[in-house]
Parts: structure tokens; sequence; C-alpha cells
């Protein structure tokens, strides 16, 4: 027979068994609670770390995109400002930084939402995403550049705010979407200047060395043909090709040199 006091012990030692048992599948319950909440926060691209920076431009918001100046952080107002460094990210999980009633939570790397435009054309996903004259407010990237990330979602609304993947970088668009680029520069009075100037240089440049191939194609045929004609007179009409071909080279070189006068020009 069993006595009282080793039925009250198997009985205890269950219960300790049981309750072991529980806060194993309560551990279980909660790591895979911690996994899914993780795979979430990813999967919605949420900005995940931000650092507080001094933002000396008051008006500054969720979503705008900032610039450094040399009065400090500013609504990137520039179209593709080469000093854009991020945007103001909302409820970012890790943050580094001082807190002050002067800083902001500013998202250099990540997803984020971000005030953009449609002023540049639709906005698909996957597009890059640049500043404009608009303070704080992006822009569908059309010409190589500075950019501040790539679009998450498609947009075609006057302003609004979107998820981008938040990367700042200079990018260069296709060669085959030159045409598209000087098209989409004129829509943009700020930058029809300068548009004007690279297709000046275009011209010289590419002016010239159609010229000077043309010319010394000619001159090369027009050599031989007098050598064969009068032999005697090779020497002379060597010496004659030689400097023809000097003098076009020597234009040729000053076209060139000339239009990447105009484009580093400023």
């Amino acid at each position: 027979m069993i006595s009282f006091t080793q039925a009250f012990a198997k009985q205890r030692h269950r219960v300790g068994d049981e309750g072991k048992l529980r806060r194993r599948q309560t551990s279980a319950i909660l790591f895979l609670g911690l996994l899914i909440s993780a795979g979430i926060v990813f999967a919605q691209d949420l900005s995940l770390i931000a650092t507080n920076l001094e933002v000396a431009d008051p008006e500054a918001k969720i979503g705008d995109i900032v610039s450094q100046t040399k009065e400090g952080l500013f609504r990137s107002n520039i179209p593709y400002d080469e000093n854009i460094i991020g945007v103001v990210g909302e409820t970012p999980i890790m943050v580094f930084g001082k807190l002050t009633t002067t800083t902001l939570p500013i998202v250099s790397s990540g997803g984020t939402l971000t005030k953009v435009s449609n002023i540049n054309g639709e906005i698909k996903k996957g597009d890059f995403i640049t500043s404009f004259s608009k303070p704080g407010v992006g822009q569908k990237v059309t010409q190589s550049g500075f950019a501040v990330g790539r679009a998450m979602e498609d947009f075609n609304q006057e302003e609004g705010l979107i998820f981008v993947f938040v990367q700042p970088q200079r990018i260069s668009l296709p060669s085959g979407r030159v045409v598209e680029e000087i098209l989409a520069g004129l829509k943009m009075p700020e930058t029809i200047p300068e548009i004007l100037r690279y297709l000046f240089a275009l011209l010289v440049g590419g002016g010239s060395f159609i010229v000077g191939f043309f010319s010394f194609i000619k001159a090369l045929r027009e050599g031989v043909t007098a050598i064969g004609r009068n032999p005697l007179a090779k020497e002379s009409i060597r010496m004659a090709m030689i400097l023809n071909l000097i003098g076009i080279l020597i234009l040729t070189m000053a076209g060139l040199g000339l239009a990447l006068f105009v484009i580093l020009y400023k």
C-alpha cells in the first residue's frame, strides 16, 4: 500500500512537471510571437533605426526630406540636392542620440513614410525619389543626379505620404533615356539654363569630332591619290598630309576642349 506521504509527493511531482511544461509552452509562444512581430515589422518596412539630430528648420515634420546646409538641417528645397541626409522618421523602433526639444529622428537608411508629389510624373514602385523646390517634399527622378531613396508603392496624387526605402545616393539613368531626361528637365524652369548649356556642349563637341573625322578621311584619301599620280613628289605630299592631319587634330581637340569647358564651367 502507498502511504499518504508518498501519494502526496507523487502528486506534487506531477504538478511540478506540469508547471514546467506550461512555462516552456508559454516561453515558446512568446518567442513565436516576437518572431511574427519582427516579421510584420520588416514586411511593412517600418523605419527601424534613426538618429536624433539637431534640426534648425522649425517647420520640419514627419516625412520631410532634410538636407545639410550652412545654417544646419533644413527641409530640402533644391531639386536633386546633393546634401540630402535622410527623412524625418515616424516612430522608429530604435533611435540613437539624445532627444531634445530641437532634435528629430532622422532615418538615413531603411523604410519610412516620406512626403512626395506627382509634379514630375506618376510614381511607380521602384522609382527613385529626390527633392524638388517645395521644402521637404520629394518627386520622381527623371534624370541622373542625387536621390533620397526608392518608392515602395505607387502614387499619383498632388501630394501625400508613401513608404520610401531611404538610401541617399547618386544615380545615373541609362543613356537610352537622354531625350526623356531633357524633356523632363525642360518642365522645370530652374534647370533650363543647365540643359541648354549641355545641349550646346553636345553640339560643339559632337560637331568637332564629326568634322574632324571626315576631314581626316578626306585628307588621307586625297594624299594617297596624289602620291599615286605623282610618285616623285611623294615626300612633299606626305609632309603636306602630316601637317594637314595635325591641323585637323588641333581643331578637333579645340572643339572638344570648348565643349568640356562649357560643361564644367559654373
